[in-house]
């Protein structure tokens, strides 16, 4: 059979932390044929765009952590997600600055609640049919590159790395561009066996003797097959380095394998632009800290292994004392220079294996893990109270700055992240209520 046959279906994303609602949706959007994906959370959106091509994103607004506006934003701003359609599905204000506010996020379009099926499907089948038209294309380049001999191959591809063998795994040409991401130069690989690209020698076994027992080797060289893998390729002078490859048999007209060609791209920068993104998912942008979200995964963990182990954790909830005043007085920058100021003095007064985290404006989270001593927490939170007393230099301005705490225990003072937060946040506003500057246990608000 000629050319290679691809099951893509056009694929759609729907994002909404309601399971009744993705379900409802899944229902809706079945005639269209296309492959849905449903994710309950604005994180588990990231990493679903990381792994698949999406005709159009559905995505809900309000969703706890990261709303949909959030999470638009954040694909939007990465060069590798930004072009995906995003449509808004939304219940709650529809006036002009809200609407608005979701195309600057990146929206192309809104979708009331409750939905009207005819009105979502036209919508959908707008991006189904570009996608369909993308697909198309995508496949017939397939054929092409497949089809083609490996004369045309190594010009279509010029771009990137392309090695042919022969049926034993031997190199019988190769491209200006595979030599120089594999370190030497073309009369150095002629004739040389492709495996020490592929698996370095470990434990005794040879690259060669896994080249035999490996998916290429048996889908190409003796299958006659293709296959498609992301993986590490071998430099021999400077290492590994992450690629993505494929690689087809080449086959004669008796249908016999003769060899197999490699068609393969260093990848190392998208895997760093990956990494930004998932990174932009988990860290506060202005002061570096954990957000919101990895501190609640964090605290998760960490209650987790105080199960395990029968120890506590320690929450402390910091809110700043009069930030609001100097923000109005000295202006914003001076403001955000502060909120760097304390996330760095804060990081000095933690173990690495605790926590910080900015939740918004200026409110800090500490996540003490390993708690053996409750009494170990007034150390800490002692220690925070000394680390901000001294002046902070807002840039030809300094101003002093107290913050107030609040620390509770689990399991004892809550047994879940809701409870335990809950716990500290009244702690916190006890303490500021009381003079500020200080710190309260919630274990003591109740004597």
């Amino acid at each position: 059979m000629s050319g290679i046959e691809t099951n893509d279906k056009a694929k759609i994303l729907v994002v909404d932390d309601r399971p009744e609602n993705l379900l409802a949706m899944d229902k809706l959007l079945k005639p269209l044929g296309a492959e849905i994906h449903k994710v309950d959370s604005g994180e588990k959106a990231l990493s679903e765009v990381l792994a698949h091509h999406f005709a159009v994103i559905l995505l809900d607004v309000q969703m706890p952590g990261m709303d949909g506006f959030e999470t638009a934003t954040l694909l939007h701003s990465n060069k590798q997600t930004a072009n995906i359609p995003i449509i808004f599905v939304t219940a709650i204000n529809k006036d002009h600055n809200y609407v608005a506010k979701g195309y600057q996020s990146g929206a192309v379009d809104y979708l009331p609640k409750p939905i009207v099926p005819e009105i979502l499907l036209g919508k959908v089948n707008v991006f189904l049919q570009l996608e369909a038209q993308r697909l198309e294309l995508e496949q017939v380049t397939k054929e092409l590159r497949w089809i083609s001999r490996k004369n045309k191959l190594l010009l279509d591809c010029a771009g990137e790395g392309i090695v042919g063998v022969d049926k034993e795994g031997k190199i019988t040409f190769i491209n200006p561009t595979a030599c120089e991401l594999l370190g030497g130069v073309e009369e150095a690989f002629l004739d040389q066996h492709i495996s020490p690209f592929l698996f370095d020698a470990d434990s005794g076994e040879t690259a060669q003797d896994q080249w035999q027992r490996s998916d290429i080797y048996r889908e190409c060289l003796e299958k006659g097959g293709t296959i498609k893998q992301s993986t590490e390729l071998i430099n021999l002078g400077q290492g590994r380095f992450p690629a993505e490859f494929n690689i087809a048999a080449i086959v004669n007209s008796r249908n016999s394998v003769q060899g197999a060609v490699f068609v393969f791209q260093d990848i190392t920068e998208r895997k760093k632009m990956e990494d930004q993104l998932l990174r932009m998912a988990k860290y506060d942008s202005l002061t570096g800290l954990a957000n919101r979200t990895l501190f609640r995964e964090f605290l998760q963990s960490s209650m987790d292994r105080s199960d395990r182990y029968h120890n506590n954790t320690a929450v402390m909830f910091l809110d700043l004392d009069h930030f609001k005043e100097i923000n109005d007085q000295l202006g914003h920058d001076a403001g955000d220079q502060l909120l760097s100021s304390v996330a760095h003095r804060l990081e000095g007064c933690i173990r690495k294996v605790d926590i910080i985290a900015r939740l918004g404006g200026d409110e800090f989270a500490v996540v003490l893990d390993d708690v053996k001593n409750p009494e170990d927490t007034r150390t800490v939170a002692n220690k925070i109270l000394n680390a901000l007393r001294e002046p902070h230099d807002l840039g030809g301005s300094s101003r002093n700055v107290g913050t107030s705490i609040g620390i509770a225990f689990y399991p004892e003072n809550g047994g879940d992240i809701d409870g335990l937060i809950k716990a500290a946040d009244e702690a916190m506003y006890a303490a500021k209520n009381e003079g500020r500057n200080d710190f309260r246990f919630y274990s003591d608000l109740k004597q």
